[in-house]
């Protein structure tokens, strides 16, 4: 028996709308989770137009590497809002009448190629059994087809696969875990240039490899890892996960000690909280706990980088204050009737309007206000680097209340859905606040 392909309710009505309006030439990509045997498609998002004024090309074939670039940074940036278990699985495109196979076979190649490269560079973790393949939707111009092939991506001369794509609703509610998860990272800088972004990258990726092999703890109690890890019942409970730190896997018998010197430091610090979500009822405990261990990966590396990216951006404009960057905090947004949500990060001086924005673009939904979960509890961590030798030192909690956006802040420590990451490097101080 093969695998079944079963696509939601909102995302066949979703890609039926936009061939009804003739978006031939529409491309976008496709959301959903892998199981052993089922892989479920729970959501779709056309790729937004570079300009509003302009309309999807009429040839997607004659697609040049500035389109493909384009579609594949979407995937990037739209990756960044999904929580644990919810991954980018491939893309779709409402098909021309006038496009020759040979033509789509090549064109979906390029996409599945630069879609994976982009979402695959800011991952801390690798795909292990599963190996999901990238999956692409075809909707005909010319008929009510709609045929979806598999890719393998490690393997361009494997022939594609069509498969069967099964309709159902997808409504019923899935199983969510959650953990909150205490980050405590210190990474020396022994490079002359500084380059801090990149000291970052592989000091996570140490601790990513530690956080992947923590042992947990299933609503307190220890959990066989092949058992289910719902309590069953219609009414699916939340299930609260925590992790238990582990001890640094020794290489050999023998250790050395290395002794360099270090121009600086970069310090991850605080508390995130994480999410995944899991359909049917017979979820393992060990499928749970490896999507929320990725999401506690995603998080605290989506933060860090756009600590980074929003410093590029604005590198002239605060020269004034360079040594502090408050860093984005996490808003979910419920936004299918099974209840998944997905998420945004939102720096300070940003209100619901920006949130609403950025789903209308890159989900291409109308977010409401009443779909957004509006309480966040934050306690911002400042921390300082004096200097070579001297300890970071918390200098103060700071209670914030924010008005436009209809998020209470207070200042409340370790509460659950509360999240701060303080990031300092050398006495440039970022502060990065996670939240549900």
């Amino acid at each position: 028996m093969g695998k079944t392909y079963i696509i939601g309710e909102y995302s066949e009505k979703y890609l039926k709308k936009l061939k009804a309006e003739e978006r031939y030439g529409t491309t976008g990509i496709l959301l959903g989770q892998v199981t052993p045997m089922k892989t479920y498609i729970i959501f779709a998002a056309q790729t937004p137009l570079k300009d509003q004024a302009e309309l999807p090309p009429d040839n997607p074939d004659e697609m040049n590497a500035s389109d493909i670039e384009w579609v594949s940074e979407h995937a990037r940036q739209v990756a960044r809002m999904l929580p644990g278990g919810i991954l980018v699985l491939g893309v779709f495109l409402i098909r021309p009448a006038k496009m020759s196979k040979e033509a789509a076979r090549d064109i979906f190649w390029k996409l599945i190629s630069a879609v994976e490269t982009a979402v695959a560079k800011e991952r801390l973790w690798n795909f292990s059994e599963e190996q999901p393949e990238r999956i692409v939707l075809q909707i005909y111009a010319d008929s009510k087809k709609m045929k979806l092939r598999t890719y393998d991506i490690h393997n361009p001369l494997t022939p594609t696969k069509l498969l069967e794509c099964k309709s159902s609703n997808l409504s019923s509610a899935w199983q969510l875990v959650e953990a909150t998860v205490n980050v405590d990272i210190n990474i020396p800088v022994t490079t002359a240039d500084n380059q801090f972004d990149k000291v970052l990258l592989k000091g996570l990726k140490m601790w990513a490899k530690h956080m992947m092999q923590s042992s947990y703890l299933i609503n307190g109690n220890y959990k066989d890892p092949e058992s289910i890890i719902g309590e069953g019942g219609k009414k699916k409970l939340p299930v609260e996960v925590q992790f238990l730190s582990s001890s640094a896997p020794a290489s050999s018998d023998e250790t050395s000690a290395l002794i360099q010197r270090c121009n600086s430091s970069i310090a991850v610090k605080g508390t995130v909280h994480c999410r995944a979500y899991l359909h049917g009822s017979k979820t393992k405990v060990k499928d749970g706990v490896l999507s929320l261990k990725r999401d506690v990966l995603n998080t605290v590396f989506v933060r860090c980088e756009m600590v980074f990216e929003d410093q590029i951006l604005n590198r002239n404009a605060d020269a004034g204050d360079s040594t502090r960057h408050k860093a984005p905090h996490r808003v979910f947004a419920s936004i299918l009737p099974s209840s998944v949500a997905f998420c945004d990060y939102g720096f300070s001086d940003e209100g619901s309007k920006d949130l609403e924005e950025r789903f209308k673009e890159l989900l291409d939904y109308d977010l409401h206000p009443g779909q957004v979960e509006r309480t966040e509890k934050v306690v911002l961590e400042m921390g300082i680097n004096t200097g070579p030798g001297q300890e970071q030192a918390l200098l103060k909690e700071e209670e914030e209340e924010i008005t436009d956006t209809g998020f209470n802040y207070t200042g409340m420590a370790a509460a659950a859905g509360v999240g701060v990451i303080a990031v300092t490097a050398s006495v440039v101080y970022y502060f990065i606040g996670a939240t549900i």
